[in-house]
């Protein structure tokens, strides 16, 4: 089975972004085929360096640990763009993508979460 997660809500300000790095997460370790969409203010939580002050986790160590599981993350470059965040920006192996990715994502799995 693969998944396609999408995430629209910002970083440590709901528990939108941690909820579903969790669910990819688990995903993964069943050995599932996960993608993982960031849009809207969730393109905050592929920022480099994060001091997330007091949040209960990181969610930049947590994108860390679902790249080297295998999930591939993306983050919508317009998105990124408005933001001021740019590709040098992301944690490693985070890419930018368009709606065109997206829209290929979404044919290409068999179901879809968003958040």
């Amino acid at each position: 089975m693969s998944v396609l997660l999408v995430v629209n809500n910002g970083p440590y300000g709901s528990e939108g972004p941690y909820n579903a790095f969790r669910l990819a997460d688990a995903l993964a370790l069943r050995g599932e085929h996960v993608d993982l969409f960031l849009m809207g203010d969730a393109v905050g939580a592929a920022r480099a360096g994060q001091d997330p002050r007091g949040a209960h986790v990181s969610l930049e160590q947590m994108l860390n640990d679902l790249l080297e599981k295998g999930v591939d993350v993306s983050c919508c470059g317009t998105c990124c763009t408005t933001r001021g965040l740019t590709e040098d920006q992301l944690v490693a192996h985070a890419r930018v993508a368009t709606i065109h990715d997206l829209a290929e994502a979404t044919v290409r799995n068999d179901r879809i979460v968003s958040f």
